[in-house]
């Protein structure tokens, strides 16, 4: 998808969101320019962020009202994603590679949600259990998939 594509995209995602009772216009908050170029460099080794991941940040990457609630997927929150990884690849057992890898969320520093290297899926790591899942296929499905599973979970 084209860059305007994936703006466009999240532009129709935060509208749902409103529509649903996630989050009111004003609760729905983009990131600067330079809150994105802070988050881009902390990707080591020049890691090519996913264009739907920069369009998410542009448009929703400081709040969306109750969506993710409890998770650290927005700034500033986000930025503290590697550091969460980093402390669960140092637990005894735990299996987490840091490498080609772009973490960008984490949930209650147990979980943590990235990109590999070379490819727009989204995996997770679980504390705790030694593998990767895969979430989805690409950001926006990610999401999208969290907005229905929290839509049914509210009776929304």
């Amino acid at each position: 998808m084209a860059r305007a594509e994936n703006i466009e995209s999240m532009r129709t995602l935060c509208q749902d969101l409103v529509d649903a009772g996630f989050a009111s216009a004003d609760e729905v908050v983009g990131c600067t320019a330079e809150e994105i170029a802070q988050i881009v460099s902390t990707a080591l080794d020049g890691f090519p962020v996913p264009d739907e991941y920069i369009a998410f940040l542009e448009v929703l990457g400081r709040g969306a009202g109750s969506f993710f609630v409890g998770t650290d997927l927005f700034y500033p929150s986000l930025l503290e994603a590697s550091e969460a990884a980093a402390d669960i690849s140092s637990g005894s057992g735990e299996v987490l590679s840091l490498r080609d890898r772009f973490f960008f969320g984490h949930h209650q520093g147990y979980k943590v949600y990235f990109f590999d290297r070379g490819s727009e899926a989204v995996y997770a790591y679980q504390e705790g259990t030694p593998e990767n899942q895969l979430l989805a296929d690409s950001f926006l499905a990610f999401l999208r998939q969290a907005f229905e599973l929290q839509k049914n979970l509210r009776g929304a």
